[in-house]
């Protein structure tokens, strides 16, 4: 049983044509002020109900989603086949649960970044996880004073070193919308991620590739409702006959 579900996948920006000469200048900034466009963005949005097409792997087939995410640590997605829920995934409770109602097995086990990678595929914490799904780059807390210089294109590009890595985040020069972000640890890109179709300031599509483990989704949300009120108990594993640990459920890239 495969039970990759965003497995968070790529999307090369490419094409990305120059801005004429006639353009204006990008909108004055300062590294700070982006920070805290970001924490704005951050607290503006505490939680989501939306469905959403995803389109996962090398395969490329799209399914049909329904997603549930609520800061703190909250978060559900259920899977949908042309027969009805092929999967349930959360977290509740510090608490990572895998539920395929065809077997009758809940997998559980503790939300570590090393189960959210055996689970999801892609090397992420929780918290994490939750940014991307609400729009915007996981928060990271500078180490060393961020970079900021403005490309060919017109784009600010922020450099923020953080404890174990750097990120880099492009925002566009006019509205200081997040346009792709990538991290890296050492030589290895962690992520790379894009942001697109922004409506009422929120992005209703996302990409990501996470080359280190070669996970790669596509996002498309639809009948977005943000701080929607959401009940803890969507969030908690269903009731099953059984429960085993995460480790008895296949890894994402077993066969």
């Amino acid at each position: 049983m495969r039970l990759t579900l965003l497995a968070l996948g790529s999307l090369v920006i490419a094409g990305c044509a120059l801005r004429p000469s006639a353009e204006p200048s990008p909108r004055t900034t300062t590294a700070t002020e982006l920070l805290e466009t970001l924490e704005t963005r951050r607290a503006a949005v505490s939680s989501l109900r939306a469905r959403a097409r995803v389109r996962t792997g090398v395969a490329g087939r799209w399914t049909r989603e329904a997603v549930l995410v609520q800061r703190p640590g909250d978060v559900r997605v259920d899977v949908f086949s042309p027969f009805g829920l092929a999967l349930a995934l959360g977290v509740r409770d510090s608490v990572l649960w895998a539920y395929p109602p065809g077997e009758g097995v809940c997998y559980q086990g503790p939300a570590t970044p090393e189960n959210v990678t055996r689970l999801l595929g892609a090397p992420l914490a929780v918290s994490d996880l939750i940014d991307i799904l609400l729009g915007t780059p996981p928060a990271r807390v500078p180490v060393t004073t961020p970079a900021l210089d403005v490309t060919d294109e017109g784009e600010y590009r922020l450099t923020v070193p953080f404890g174990p890595g750097v990120q880099t985040i492009w925002f566009a020069g006019d509205a200081l919308t997040v346009l792709r972000a990538e991290e890296t640890r050492g030589s290895a890109v962690v992520f790379r991620l894009a942001f697109r179709d922004y409506r009422d300031g929120f992005p209703h599509a996302f990409d990501l590739n996470a080359p280190i483990v070669g996970a790669t989704t596509e996002v498309t949300y639809r009948d977005v409702e943000p701080n929607a009120a959401l009940d803890a108990t969507l969030f908690a594993p269903p009731p099953a006959p059984r429960v085993l640990p995460l480790e008895a459920a296949v890894p994402p890239d077993a066969s």
